[in-house]
């Protein structure tokens, strides 16, 4: 019979969560049924239970779900996901966000969903098992889960018995079908097809999953009818380069989120091992999870912070309870703040370009609202600064407040020439016209290195040029516009090359939108920065941190921050001010 009753939430008691028990079903067409009750999480004795991870995806509740009798309308992912993880005999425990939780919009929903979150990480570090939903799958998931474990062997095998490791993976990569035991061909390249769809999954890309993963004891992923555990998927992904026959190192897969996977994996709440970092490995770790907040999904703002609350609390880093009530610029600027004071650096403002002035956040938060990339263009060395040094100023001052950030810094110099690193991005010139523009700024650029009068200690001026024109050392030098390239470091009074394949180049490379400048300052530095930087900027040391681009406001002392910069002779410690040299800045 359907339900026309709707469920009503009834208020929880404190450190409870609700679960739901999902009731069997013999025929994946019935109807979906489950009873919901309060546990409380310090109860001893309270129902074991399962956490459901997966993606919320369309917004729209329109898929009915019998809760006792009433009647709750649940997201088709949700749906989806229920009717393949209930058994046909027994019944099954879990707990799902969209259910567990109060969604409404009212003050009670809202309050209740204040406290839940804060809880979150514990529900999953206290779940037996953590089901990670990846959706239905097919028929080439299912033979790539049969294959994923032992992948993961082999990983293990190298270590004991290295002499064999390239003939195993050779002959299961691409023969040995284990489930039928017959040779088969093509199926390296069928399995990469799967790993790559898998990897492609948009459950990778929610920024939930980061610590619904992290704090699972055991964690076990499914596609349809077909499953693997979290461990033997890891060090199947970990392997995926010997099966494609790259030489790419294992590490270079490890993004932000998959380090943050590999290193909390069942963590307590209270801290990360620091075993579980090498050097300053776990200083880079938090910097790049941070910065990879803003390319991951969140269906509402305040969640780019408050998924990872858990994580937050794991670091040692003490953010205020979660409050979706509260504007989302005070929830950024409480969590800048939060880091700061815990690791008395100043290294998070530096770890995207900031918010531009229109977006009313402050210049001193990250942009965790626009997606985007680091490079080095954002970072420069960021880790590498004198972490010895310290200064008897605090971090912050008694004028950090209402939104403004006070700290104390020391000012460069003035930017008296920016000069934008040579590339055409006017669409409508000819190709001669184009060379001739690309020409006439590499003149430029070289008559400002000829200018300098400010360098590192014994440093040979040729190496600061090739310093400035750093953007385009990973890719230039050995393209098509790398004649170009040597031409402008090194061709003192030649006349610039003018072949075909520079010409075709820069018609080609006219298209990409460089953002680098040059810069120079009156103090006889000079630099690289964002674009967006102009005469008139200040470059500045503040504590703890390399260059910044600071732009003055109309009121003393206050300033907006453009960017991360490098300026040679003052990079990572090497120009260290005294406390008598430090000025108050204000930050807005």
């Amino acid at each position: 019979m359907t339900s026309t009753t709707t469920f009503q939430y009834q208020p929880l008691p404190a450190r409870s969560i609700r679960i739901i028990k999902l009731l069997p079903a013999h025929r994946p067409e019935d109807p979906l049924r489950c009873n919901i009750e309060a546990i409380c999480l310090d109860h001893s004795k309270a129902r074991p239970y399962e956490a459901l991870s997966y993606v919320w995806g369309e917004p729209a509740r329109q898929w009915p779900l019998d809760c006792g009798g009433a009647k709750l309308l649940v997201t088709k992912n949700c749906h989806e996901a229920m009717v393949n993880l209930r058994y046909r005999f027994t019944s099954r425990v879990l707990w799902i966000d969209a259910i567990c939780i109060n969604q409404g919009s009212d003050d009670e929903a809202i309050e209740e969903r204040n406290g839940q979150v804060k809880m979150i990480g514990e529900v999953y570090l206290r779940a037996k098992l953590v089901l990670i939903w990846f959706g239905p799958g097919d028929a080439s998931t299912a033979v790539l889960f049969r294959y994923l474990p032992l992948f993961n062997l082999l990983d293990r095998i190298q270590d004991e018995y290295p002499v064999l490791e390239n003939a195993l993976y050779t002959l299961i990569a691409q023969h040995f079908d284990i489930s039928y035991g017959v040779l088969v061909k093509h199926k390296r390249s069928q399995l990469l097809n799967s790993m790559a769809a898998i990897l492609e999954n948009p459950w990778f890309e929610r920024v939930w999953t980061i610590q619904e993963v992290a704090f699972g004891r055991k964690c076990v992923i499914i596609c349809g009818k077909s499953s693997i555990d979290w461990e033997s998927f890891c060090g199947a992904y970990m392997a995926e380069p010997k099966l494609r026959g790259s030489s790419r190192s294992s590490k270079d897969l490890i993004i932000p989120r998959w380090r943050l996977y590999l290193s909390l994996r069942g963590s307590s709440l209270e801290a990360i091992p620091q075993t579980r970092f090498e050097g300053d490995g776990q200083v880079r770790f938090e910097l790049e999870l941070l910065s990879e907040i803003r390319n991951m999904k969140a269906t509402i703002a305040h969640d780019r912070v408050y998924s990872l609350y858990s994580v937050f609390q794991a670091m040692g880093i003490n953010l205020p309870s979660p409050d979706y009530g509260k504007d989302v610029v005070k929830v950024f600027e409480e969590a800048t703040l939060a880091y700061i004071r815990s690791r008395q650096n100043l290294n998070i403002i530096a770890i995207t370009l900031p918010p531009g002035p229109s977006s009313g956040f402050p210049s001193w938060v990250p942009d965790w609202l626009t997606p985007g990339r680091n490079g080095s263009a954002l970072i420069w060395k960021i880790t590498d600064f004198d972490a010895s040094y310290h200064s008897t100023t605090p971090i912050l001052t008694d004028n950090t407040r209402d939104g403004k950030f006070g700290v104390m810094g020391k000012i460069i110099g003035k930017i008296n020439k920016s000069i934008r690193c040579p590339i055409v991005l006017d669409q409508t010139l000819s190709r001669s016209q184009a060379y001739q523009e690309v020409i006439s700024a590499c003149f430029d650029w070289r008559h400002l290195i000829s200018s300098l009068t400010r360098y590192s200690p014994g440093k040979d001026p040729k190496l600061v040029g090739q310093a400035l024109l750093r953007p385009y050392h990973a890719s230039v030098p050995n393209s098509e516009l790398g004649a170009l390239y040597r031409w402008a470091l090194h061709g003192d009074n030649t006349a610039p090359p003018e072949d075909e394949t520079t010409l075709e180049a820069i018609m080609e490379k006219r298209r990409l939108r460089e953002n680098w400048a040059i810069f120079t300052l009156d103090t006889g530095y000079c630099g690289t920065a964002h674009h967006n930087c102009q005469a008139g900027d200040n470059i500045v040391l503040l504590q703890s941190l390399n260059p910044l681009v600071l732009r003055p406001q109309p009121k003393p002392h206050e300033f907006r921050i453009i960017a991360p910069a490098y300026c040679e002779g003052a990079m990572n410690g090497d120009m260290n001010p005294h406390n008598g040299e430090l000025e108050e800045m204000i930050l807005v």
